[in-house]
């Protein structure tokens, strides 16, 4: 079969029909050896290629499926490429196998043989795990990947406390710069939290850990000593974080031990390569020296997001070279992916000005840039719209109430016909999971000032819930605040500590506040005892109660049979007369956070996540999971895992950051750019438009004298230049989801007096300039950016 024809039979194939253009026939073309660099516009149908290059190197070049290895930035992009895999190529080799194509003998029989299924897709990390399990020795002991909640306890626990007496203060002004608000971390766990970014930045980023910890800063001896003491602890244990996992693989790959699963590999495809850190290209260099497989790279420069969990821009944006002095040979590219099938014209329009806005953004791109993404899709007729008022209670009122128009009632119109046609959701099938709300941050209580009120999506919540509508967002309250979970808990609590409130005097409470909380979460126990739920097949809320109290306090009664229960018995007990856990998707959420969390004690807690039934081990083991799970949700120490959703509930508004929502796309798209910005504050200027290096940046200078291939990359741009360039690409990130709508929120204070507030969202540049900013003359009352029609 010729190329050509391949491409015939994705477009006329039922259950393909895909028609490609020229782009990206040639990426799914291009040759397997030795590589291929891709960079791919957003909407460009990366995914298409990716899959699509996969099924060719299997139909035309006789690759077996299970030489071909794809690794994807998150779990949920390697279930969308697995599913077209399977169903695109099931469908293509049954029309080769039924069509009038010559194949030879050898070549009938790979097709008789093939199973697509055998194509090995995941994350990095899911693939590092599987392969080294695989491939364990006799004489090696297996191995518990720590979540991470699990490993920043075991930090703290294991080695931060060995050191903490002596160096608490050290440590505290040490981390300062690097805490998100530059301010002196207060608690040990707040510095626990800050050490466990750096502590796997040193593994991603290959830090030269000897001359780091002899560095002249203070502190650089103690933190050394700290991720010495954690790493240690770990290989006695065997136990392993994300970070070590893949330094492991790396480890074995250059030995020459290429795990087994890895052995016979012909193909590396790696999407959203430009969010790969030093460590993943490593191994990806290291394979492809190994066993002489291609190495095919997907991203884009200007959608780069995740330079705080360790990605190196730098290292896509110098791929080519980095390639061809690691590998021997000069890899193809770059070919670029620029026709947009994904958003109207209106909104390409607006975020390809948006990205070439700054100048001083240039050198922070692909040298040359990428040509301007051109859109295929046809005009809606709809600009890019604004929604600025006075307040964000103002805001979050208005903005309820377009959405109640727009899928509610009869279409949203605005009154200065800035649309050309109400705007609204298909009576059939639309409804608010059409719209996604994005936003620097989900929380819904200000989290970064010394005050509890509510931040936007707190403000839009209510003003939706007094509509009648309702939003999905499990992350944006600490779990230690959502109703249900507290009367769950406090009910737990009653269940283990019979005597409560008075355990919770105990010393594993790490602070005043989280023994209130504790005692909080009892007191509304208590009050759901005063009128309790109905009986559920056949047992009462305070029947299972007892049940557990009398096994706690002597022993006795039903449950005395076993001398150790998981403390998830006492959990899922319960969960019968709350029913929230079972049908909300919240809920659902929730539940899997706290469960996760009580599993993940059998890896690091002496008692291992049990409540044993004699003393003195019956106290102990209760402190443990008081110390374990409740202070640490008390705490904020355990966060929800959203991806356990395989999709947004279609009734309720989800409300993401920028990040969550990379790689997905909505018909409609609000865009938070200043909803809780009123002046141009010193404190939230990291998020709009920095005065000073970001954390992550500082941290990344900080470390560069220590890594002499790394450190130089990312010095060519200043700390301050690549903070800007960072809030570039993530509202360009923002921007480039919506499909047929975008509609950016905020306050008056972003457009109007005369000290407007800057940021980048809005188009503010670096030298302070504003291409929005009214003509000479003209009132800043009356002032309507350029690219926006507003509403």
């Amino acid at each position: 079969m010729l190329i050509e024809e391949f491409f015939d039979l994705v477009r006329d194939t039922p259950g393909v029909r895909r028609p490609l253009n020229d782009e990206q026939k040639a990426a799914i073309a291009s040759p397997n050896l030795p590589g291929t660099m891709i960079v791919a516009g957003p909407g460009s149908g990366k995914t298409t290629v990716l899959v699509l290059r996969a099924i060719r190197m299997i139909l035309l070049d006789g690759m077996a499926p299970e030489a071909i290895v794809i690794t994807t930035f998150t779990i949920k992009a390697a279930k969308e490429i697995r599913s077209r895999l399977v169903e695109w190529g099931t469908a293509l080799i049954d029309a080769v196998r039924e069509g009038p194509f010559d194949m030879d003998a050898a070549q009938e029989e790979h097709l008789r043989v093939v199973d697509i299924n055998r194509v090995v897709t995941g994350t990095l990390d899911s693939i590092c795990q599987e392969a080294i399990s695989a491939d364990r020795r006799p004489d090696e002991a297996p191995f518990t990947v720590l979540d991470p909640y699990a490993a920043r306890v075991m930090l703290q626990r294991r080695a931060l406390s060995q050191v903490w007496n002596g160096a608490s203060e050290e440590l505290k002004a040490y981390v300062a710069p690097f805490t998100l608000m530059g301010e002196p971390a207060r608690t040990r766990s707040q510095v626990s939290e800050v050490l466990v970014g750096m502590i796997d930045r040193f593994v991603h980023d290959d830090v030269d850990m000897r001359a780091y910890a002899a560095g002249p800063a203070a502190g650089q001896r103690v933190v050394g000593e700290i991720a010495a003491r954690y790493r240690e602890f770990l290989d006695e244990n065997s136990m392993v974080d994300f970070a070590t996992l893949e330094r492991r693989l790396l480890d074995r790959i250059e030995e020459g031990r290429v795990p087994a699963m890895l052995e016979g590999v012909e193909a590396v495809m790696v999407d959203e390569y430009q969010d790969t850190n030093r460590l993943q290209e490593s191994i990806y260099f290291a394979l492809a020296r190994q066993t002489g497989a291609g190495l095919t790279v997907v991203g884009d420069d200007d959608q780069s997001l995740y330079r705080f969990r360790g990605a190196t821009i730098e290292l896509f944006r110098a791929f080519l070279d980095r390639f061809e002095n690691a590998v021997g040979e000069q890899p193809t590219g770059p070919l670029y992916l620029t026709a947009n099938y994904r958003s109207s014209p209106e909104i390409v329009g607006f975020y390809n000005r948006y990205i070439v806005n700054d100048p001083e953004f240039v050198p922070g791109r692909i040298n040359p840039p990428k040509p301007l993404i051109q859109s295929q899709q046809a005009s809606e007729q709809w600009p890019v719209m604004g929604m600025f008022r006075q307040t964000k209670e103002e805001l979050a009122a208005d903005l309820a109430g377009f959405l109640d128009q727009v899928f509610v009632g009869g279409g949203f119109s605005d009154v200065d016909g800035n649309l050309p046609s109400p705007l609204r959701g298909a009576r059939e099938r639309g409804a608010l999971g059409d719209v996604a709300f994005l936003g620097f941050s989900v929380k819904e209580q200000k989290v970064w000032m010394a005050d509890s009120s509510l931040a936007f999506p707190g403000h839009l919540r209510t003003a939706l819930a007094d509509r009648g509508l309702a939003m999905y967002n499990p992350a944006g309250r600490p779990l230690r605040e959502i109703p249900e979970l507290r009367r769950l808990l406090g009910m737990s609590l009653l269940a283990i500590c019979p005597d409560a409130p008075r355990p919770f005097e105990g010393e594993y409470a790490a602070s005043i506040f989280a023994k209130r909380c504790l005692e909080e979460w009892v007191a509304e126990a208590q009050n759901m005892l005063e009128t309790p739920p109905p009986d559920v097949y056949g047992k009462s809320l305070l029947g299972e109660l007892d049940r557990w109290q009398r096994f706690v306090r002597d022993g006795s009664g039903p449950l005395r049979s076993g001398s150790d229960w998981p403390f998830l018995d006492v959990i899922y007990g319960f969960l019968p007369f709350f029913p929230f856990f079972e049908d909300d998707p919240e809920g659902q959420v929730y539940l899997e956070a706290i469960s996760r969390a009580a599993a993940q004690m059998a890896s690091f807690s002496g008692y291992r996540g049990r409540l044993l039934r004699d003393e003195p081990h019956r106290t102990r083991s209760r402190d443990s999971i008081l110390r374990d799970v409740f202070v640490a949700i008390a705490e904020d120490m355990i966060q929800v895992d959203e991806e356990i959703m395989p999709q947004v509930p279609r009734d309720r508004l989800p409300i993401m950051t920028i990040h969550q929502a990379k790689g997905l796309e909505f018909p409609l798209v609000v865009v938070d750019v200043g909803a809780g910005f009123s002046r141009n504050s010193p404190k939230n200027a990291f998020r709009r438009f920095p005065q000073d290096p970001s954390s992550v940046a500082m941290m990344e200078d900080h470390l560069a004298p220590y890594t002499p291939d790394l450190g130089p990359l990312r010095l060519q741009r200043t700390g301050l230049e690549r903070s800007f360039e960072d809030l570039i690409r993530l509202h360009y990130v923002a921007f480039s989801r919506a499909e047929a709508a975008l509609l950016l929120v905020g306050t008056n204070a972003m457009l109007k007096g005369k000290t407007p507030v800057r940021s980048v969202a809005t188009w503010h540049r670096m030298d302070e300039t504003w291409p929005w900013r009214p003509e000479q003359g003209r009132p800043p009352s009356i002032v309507t950016p350029a690219d926006i029609a507003m509403i």
